[in-house]
């Protein structure tokens, strides 16, 4: 195990990494139209420059337990690190709508492992005591660039030409290339395996299609022609590489996945919890902004600064709950009580009305947040209380990776659509669409909180733990 100091430095060198990552796509998403004005693009052909990124990540993240066995997970590390800041510049340079949705392809290729990587070698470096206080750290950049990106993105497409949103990575990357390959620890590489291609083309073909009807749901509700087949085959695709990976455990051969982990109580208790709770945050986080800038006017800049006592918010209770839970031998002391407040604040949110005073929003949205922050890390850690060996903390990441982006994506885009009103609705029709996703939301939380009941003590051990096979 490493010292403490040199697992710090580590941490510290993830953290500026997944801060680039995180902070390219707040920046990215505020510059639409800004894009579409120097391409004389319409929406739609724009929106790809986001959905091709997208889609890319989402493919790509199931390969990163093989690439990092065969690779190692530093090499894995620098070559990500290197390749999105290649496409950040790259980017900056396109000259054309199609160049730069091109050049956006290879900055997904990049930037598809650095968040499961990260959560990879983080669990790996700290032993369990400390995990909490290693995630809380990490997951600053990711509760920072929501809350800074829109700033700042909306700060430099004011003052400087577009490709400055995408040259902004390139010294930050160059940066991060040069801490990771000096203090990230080298690991060893397994002996060479088969290549699970069968479960690498269900599973890349399944998320993608997923997450792109996903997008025409939220673009165009479920009328597009395109949803129903897409989200059907990529359903059917990622069932037939449940059944794919299953065979190929059986045989004793590599799996892409090897899924054989779920049967660890709370490893498949927290995924599923955490995947709920993110469909709560991912849908807040596009409803939010549609109360205040669609119904109450405010700009895109007032919108996030009003939503500042949300990030502040969780950046208090997280700091908090990232040292009580090493301390606790059952995390379920801080998740309860943090769900329970997340239940609150939306019951106190659906009582929000066109005149509501912004200071009252401001504590609602604040006592949200320092719920979200008791409740998302010590769940991350329970989860893994019962993964050891780094094949498993591998799988377990990638599966939380995939898990919360399609699972994130698919339940945010069937809550939007509730809020879709036709032409010429009023506002106070449109609230009443969000107070029925608040109270979707609720039930949800609900839901969330009986699969937290399932999870272990750190002293529990669970009867079998599947491993990774090594053929």
């Amino acid at each position: 195990m490493f010292q403490s100091s040199s697992r710090w430095i580590t941490a510290l060198v993830l953290i500026f990494g997944g801060f680039m990552s995180f902070l390219d796509q707040t920046i990215v998403n505020i510059a639409v139209p800004v894009l579409q004005r120097a391409f004389q693009a319409d929406l739609q052909s724009v929106q790809w420059v986001i959905t091709s990124y997208m889609l890319t990540q989402g493919a790509l993240i199931p390969t990163m337990p093989f690439l990092t066995a065969r690779l190692g997970s530093k090499r894995c590390y620098l070559f990500s690190l290197a390749l999105f800041t290649a496409g950040s510049a790259l980017c900056a340079f396109a000259w054309t709508l199609p160049a730069l949705i091109l050049f956006r392809v290879l900055q997904g290729v990049g930037g598809a492992l650095l968040m499961p990587l990260s959560m990879s070698i983080l669990l790996n470096t700290f032993p369990l005591e400390e995990r909490g206080r290693a995630m809380t750290a990490f997951s600053v950049p990711a509760l920072a660039a929501p809350a800074l990106g829109p700033i700042i993105g909306g700060y430099l497409v004011t003052i400087a030409p577009w490709p400055v949103i995408f040259l902004i990575n390139v010294p930050i990357g160059i940066l991060a290339v040069i801490l990771a390959s000096i203090f990230l620890p080298g690991d060893e590489m397994q002996r060479a395996t088969r290549f699970d291609i069968p479960g690498f083309l269900t599973a890349t073909y399944g998320v993608a299609a997923v997450l792109y009807a996903c997008s025409e749901i939220s673009n165009t509700g479920w009328a597009s022609p395109k949803v129903p087949g897409f989200l059907f085959s990529g359903l059917v695709a990622l069932t037939l590489f449940i059944v794919i990976e299953l065979l190929q455990a059986r045989r004793g051969k590599r799996p892409l996945l090897d899924i054989r982990i779920l049967t660890d109580r709370s490893l498949s208790a927290g995924l599923v919890a955490s995947t709920v709770l993110f469909i709560c945050l991912f849908s807040n986080s596009l409803l939010f902004p549609i109360y205040l800038q669609t119904l109450r006017g405010q700009t895109a800049l007032q919108a996030s600064l009003l939503l500042l006592p949300l990030a502040l918010g969780t950046l208090v209770s997280m700091t908090l709950a990232g040292r009580l839970v090493d301390r606790l031998p059952d995390a379920r002391v801080l998740i309860v009580p943090g769900i329970v407040l997340q239940i609150l604040g939306m019951v106190l949110l659906m009582g929000i009305t066109l005149t509501t005073p912004y200071w009252q929003f401001c504590l609602m949205v604040g006592l949200l947040g320092l719920a979200n922050g008791l409740v998302m890390q010590p769940l991350s850690v329970a989860s893994m209380v019962s993964i050891h060996s780094p094949e498993a903390v591998a799988t377990g990441t990638t599966l939380s990776t995939v898990l919360r982006s399609v699972g994130g994506s698919l339940g945010t885009a069937v809550l939007a659509t509730l809020t879709m009103m036709p032409a010429g609705q009023t506002r106070l029709v449109q609230l009443v669409g969000l107070h029925t996703v608040f109270l979707i939301t609720i039930g949800l939380m609900v839901l969330a909180l009986l699969f937290v009941l399932l999870l272990r003590k750190k002293q529990e051990k669970p009867a079998s733990q599947a491993e990774p096979a090594t053929v």
